[in-house]
């Protein structure tokens, strides 16, 4: 994937942005980006490119916080993984952008991410 090496995020109060922001800061990870309601129908690849578009008709999606990982180095995954298990109880759904679903947009990555998680869940994994 030839696109910025960045976090996503969704689904944090100010009080978790400034705790991940500590935690970028400290184990020195690249830097996050807000996915915000309005945002819903863009696609990741715009996201990540910074795009930002008004949406007025704005879906009601669900209230679950989401790091999604972008183009990370292996190394810089790990550590960021590990760190923001220990930091962010009940976990948040985590995720890295693959070539397909940097196409999707952010409302169809989450339900797919939701589904899936259900479906671990149901099979005791």
């Amino acid at each position: 994937m030839e696109n910025n090496k960045t976090i996503l995020i969704y689904g944090f109060t100010e009080e978790e942005k400034r705790t991940l922001e500590n935690l970028v800061n400290m184990k020195k990870l690249p830097s996050y980006k807000v996915i915000e309601k309005k945002m819903c129908n863009m696609t990741i690849n715009d996201i990540v490119n910074g795009l930002k578009l008004e949406i007025f008709n704005v879906e009601n999606l669900p209230e679950e916080k989401v790091i999604l990982f972008n183009n990370l180095s292996d190394i810089e995954l790990d550590g960021a993984i590990s760190s923001v298990r220990g930091v962010f109880s009940p976990s948040p759904i985590l995720a890295v952008v693959t070539p397909t679903s940097i196409e999707w947009t952010f409302k169809d990555l989450l339900e797919h991410l939701i589904e899936e998680r259900e479906w671990f869940k149901k099979r005791g994994v």
